[in-house]
């Protein structure tokens, strides 16, 4: 016969206050990993401490960087060349748009929205990151759309934020 799972009294309470949308991203969350939200926020907080000496994330990957590097320096020598750098620009506006759209629509559909406004803020100004933010929906996560091509221009189907 199994004994009864004694429960462990912790040691330290805490008190968390969150919107009724940051609390059910939390307990969604935990649920899925399987833990309890208590356990899974300790967790988070245990793996964010452990990475304080690491670097930050690059926002675009390495073969990314080397990528628009390498773009605008095609740009750079059309320009001198006085050709037409137009198509190549516009390529480069689109690739980013897409990077920066799934990187928005990944910190809004995973309850970020407030890092996120924060860090839109840090770079183009409160009234600005306002505008990006309306546009930004709260709700499921969409993925960026693949740019598509029509008439002369390309449409990445996904609105511009700036």
């Amino acid at each position: 016969m199994r004994r009864p799972r004694r429960r462990r009294t912790p040691s330290r309470h805490i008190s968390i206050s969150a919107t009724d949308a940051d609390w059910e991203v939390v307990r969604r969350n935990a649920e899925r990993c399987g833990l309890s939200i208590a356990r899974y926020l300790v967790d988070l907080v245990e793996r964010d401490g452990s990475q304080e000496d690491a670097s930050p994330t690059l926002a675009i990957s390495a073969d990314g960087q080397r990528e628009l590097q390498e773009a605008v320096r095609e740009i750079r020598a059309l320009m001198l060349e006085g050709q037409d750098a137009g198509p190549l620009v516009r390529d480069m506006q689109e690739r980013i748009a897409v990077m920066f759209n799934a990187w928005a629509w990944a910190m809004a559909g995973s309850g970020r929205r407030g890092e996120l406004r924060a860090a839109l803020e840090r770079v183009v100004g409160e009234e600005r990151a306002g505008i990006a933010m309306a546009s930004i929906a709260p709700g499921p996560v969409r993925g960026p759309k693949a740019p598509r091509s029509g008439g002369g221009e390309t449409d990445t189907g996904q609105g511009r934020l700036f």
